[in-house]
């Protein structure tokens, strides 16, 4: 089993490290996470792809989610080859930066 794990660190929107799974992930999960305190507002998406270039979402994380909370693919499988975070929009209030984890296992 190749499992591949991430963290990301935002303080700005933008795209995280692109992450090579030798084999093919299918089932994920996304954690976000304020340092000092949890942010105002975010949307984190985890991303899967072929080709480390073209990416598609995986998964969803908002402020709506909740700071700390994990989220899985479930049952429903992705398989990707590539997997990163990408932080759309971000709003921290008294938080200094959100760290992203995510984890992809096959």
């Amino acid at each position: 089993m190749q499992d591949r794990f991430g963290t990301d660190t935002y303080t700005v929107a933008g795209n995280g490290a692109v992450i090579f799974t030798a084999h093919v992930a299918s089932r994920f999960s996304i954690q976000v996470v304020g340092t000092a305190a949890a942010a105002t507002a975010w949307n984190v998406r985890l991303e899967g792809g072929l080709d480390g270039v073209n990416f598609t979402t995986i998964l969803t994380h908002t402020d709506i989610t909740g700071d700390g909370v994990m989220l899985f693919s479930g049952a429903t499988q992705y398989p990707a080859r590539y997997i990163r975070s990408r932080c759309v929009s971000l709003t921290l209030g008294s938080a200094t930066d959100i760290v992203v984890y995510i984890c992809g296992v096959q």
